[in-house]
């Protein structure tokens, strides 16, 4: 993701009956995303991830918080991974979905000091059943509804552990996608 793809992001109004975050402030919190990918301004992914937006103006609906949300996300994977010196973030796009290979390669960060992070082992079992559901695509595969379930144990003092945000944030991602694929997918219809 580049300053360029971060500034010209649009997002759908809030469903009907629904506020979403005033338009406002989230396009001018985008500019600052893109300024800092640019060394221009100095938001951490902390500081994206913590961002809240007030109600639209009255009277009007304002940007769908899902869509918004997604995007922050993968803004976090994207600068976490640029961080890291990784040429590019695993992240979803409409043209690029995630596959096995990326989840195969996706590797995590250490929790910050002093902080408890997730089995790196719980978190490494599951990524190998989800680059098993992406290489096969078949129906005894992990659903969306099985990654908003998942949950994985805080590690022990002294052992191999991720940073929970960043593993959280990347289930997010993963879960939307499985959502999107299954109501993509034909299903079967039938018999009489």
């Amino acid at each position: 993701m580049t300053p360029d793809d971060v500034r010209r992001k649009r997002f759908g109004h809030a469903p009907s009956g629904h506020h979403g975050y005033h338009a406002g402030q989230v396009d001018a919190f985008r500019i600052r995303i893109a300024d800092t990918m640019l060394g221009l301004d100095h938001l951490t992914t902390a500081d994206i991830r913590l961002v809240e937006f007030d109600n639209p103006v009255r009277g009007n609906r304002g940007y769908d918080c899902e869509q918004v949300d997604d995007f922050l996300d993968q803004v976090c994977l994207d600068i976490e991974y640029r961080g890291r010196g990784h040429g590019y973030s695993p992240k979803p796009r409409p043209t690029e979905p995630l596959t096995h290979h990326d989840i195969l390669h996706l590797r995590f960060s250490a929790p910050p000091y002093g902080h408890p992070g997730y089995a790196a082992e719980e978190v490494g079992a599951f990524l190998d059943r989800l680059a098993a559901t992406l290489a096969h695509r078949g129906p005894v595969g992990l659903t969306s509804e099985d990654i908003h379930h998942t949950t994985f144990h805080l590690a022990p003092h002294g052992t191999p552990s991720y940073h929970r945000e960043e593993v959280d944030a990347f289930l997010d991602l993963a879960a939307h996608q499985l959502a999107a694929d299954h109501a993509e997918a034909p299903h079967p219809t039938a018999l009489p």
